[in-house]
């Protein structure tokens, strides 16, 4: 019988699974975490492990999946782009303010060099939230820059940004992120190059001192 999500206690066993599994990660790689391990150092049974996963795999992609579910339910936000619509686009604001009130989360699954699970998984879900907000905003648009291309530079140069900040210890506040990032993505805007307009920066007067 499949564990009710909802249940408090079906909630407190994954998130001790997912704190356990966070833990071994800053420490091991991936094929090295055994089941036991993860079970030992959440301190529940086996037996509890297999009432809510199939295997170890199961585990991984689903405790993956529920961090970046609960990051882009968070952080994707409407927007009155047009008079006929409303599309979902990126708050920097609410992303790193998220990631810093889960960065012990972030920081081992992102700059972590035996683990890169989490980043394919966190760049490939950024991506297509891209490819879908163009697809509404941009359908008939010529671009001269391909949005393959578009997509990979944003992409990768948000996730490395937000990887560095945390490897400095956060030493930006998340204001002065987005107000940062805002200002950068502003260069780069033109008819020619869509996506900027994915990320809302809620840009307010300067930069705020650090």
């Amino acid at each position: 019988m499949a564990a009710n999500k909802t249940d408090p206690r079906v909630i407190k066993t994954r998130n001790s699974l997912c704190k356990a599994l966070v833990y071994l990660m800053r420490r091991e790689k991936l094929e090295d975490i055994s089941v036991q391990k993860i079970t030992e150092t959440a301190n529940i049974t086996r037996g509890t492990f297999y009432l809510h996963y199939k295997d170890k795999q199961d585990f991984i992609q689903s405790a993956i999946q529920e961090i970046i579910d609960d990051f882009f339910n968070q952080v994707m936000i409407d927007s009155n782009f047009s008079k006929e619509r409303t599309v979902k686009v990126f708050s920097l604001r609410k992303a790193f303010q998220y990631i810093e009130n889960n960065a012990d989360i972030f920081d081992v699954l992102l700059n972590n060099e035996k683990n890169n699970f989490f980043y394919e998984q966190l760049y490939n879900r950024l991506a297509n939230e891209m490819t879908h907000f163009n697809e509404q905003v941009n359908k008939n648009q010529q671009l001269k820059v391909p949005l393959n291309l578009q997509i990979s530079f944003i992409d990768s140069a948000f996730l490395g940004l937000v990887s560095r900040w945390l490897e400095d210890g956060m030493i930006y506040t998340p204001r002065y992120m987005t107000q940062s990032v805002a200002k950068m993505l502003d260069q780069f805007s033109s008819e020619n190059v869509s996506l900027v307009n994915f990320f809302d920066g809620e840009l307010e007067g300067t930069l705020e001192k650090i």
